[in-house]
């Protein structure tokens, strides 16, 4: 097992993402292999739903996670258009409709389970990163335009969450998929 950084530490006990189909994952990852191939080497194409969790849960405190979780209805994520935190060297899609993953968000991180002590915790921003700078090209406005022109918005359905873990080499695993309600089109 390779030694973690203390950023890394953090994230022990994994959180909740939203994992996007196949589909859409081999896209992002293609961009993210190209644009910053280290942070692609930690984990695939994902939206942070979550905190890392502050602990390994008990069965009885999963329940009350998945009770959360199955009491929002599935629902279509569109991601794009790209945007920016710079000059914080990132590039992500947007995620549409925010409010949805905010509010996911917030009823999870009411349960107390998730370490909401560490940065970028209040007023986070639902996004799919391309590039977070820890390698390939700088990240700068040039970079950003160039993504711009070569990349193209999308949408799937979102039907539940994913728990992952990342392995002894720091690079995270679906553990659990946790659905969403899914309503009987009439």
């Amino acid at each position: 097992m390779e030694e973690w950084k203390d950023w890394q530490k953090a994230y022990e006990f994994g959180s909740l993402v939203i994992w996007p189909p196949d589909s859409v994952r081999e896209i992002v990852n293609r961009q993210r292999q190209e644009y910053d191939p280290v942070s692609q080497a930690t984990c695939e194409a994902h939206i942070t739903l979550t905190q890392p969790l502050l602990r390994p849960l008990k069965d009885r405190e999963w329940d009350q996670i998945m009770r959360i979780v199955s009491s929002f209805d599935a629902f279509q994520i569109d991601y794009g258009p790209v945007n920016s935190f710079l000059p914080y060297p990132a590039i992500w899609y947007e995620i549409h409709p925010k409010e949805k993953v905010l509010e996911m968000r917030e009823a999870l991180h009411q349960t107390g389970f998730f370490n909401l002590a560490l940065p970028h915790t209040e007023g986070f921003i639902p996004h799919m990163t391309i590039t977070e700078g820890e390698s390939g090209p700088a990240v700068d406005e040039a970079l950003l335009e160039h993504i711009r022109a070569r990349v193209e918005s999308g949408c799937f359905r979102c039907d539940d969450v994913a728990y992952v873990v990342p392995n002894e080499t720091f690079c995270c695993e679906v553990m659990r998929r946790l659905p969403l309600r899914t309503r009987t089109m009439v």
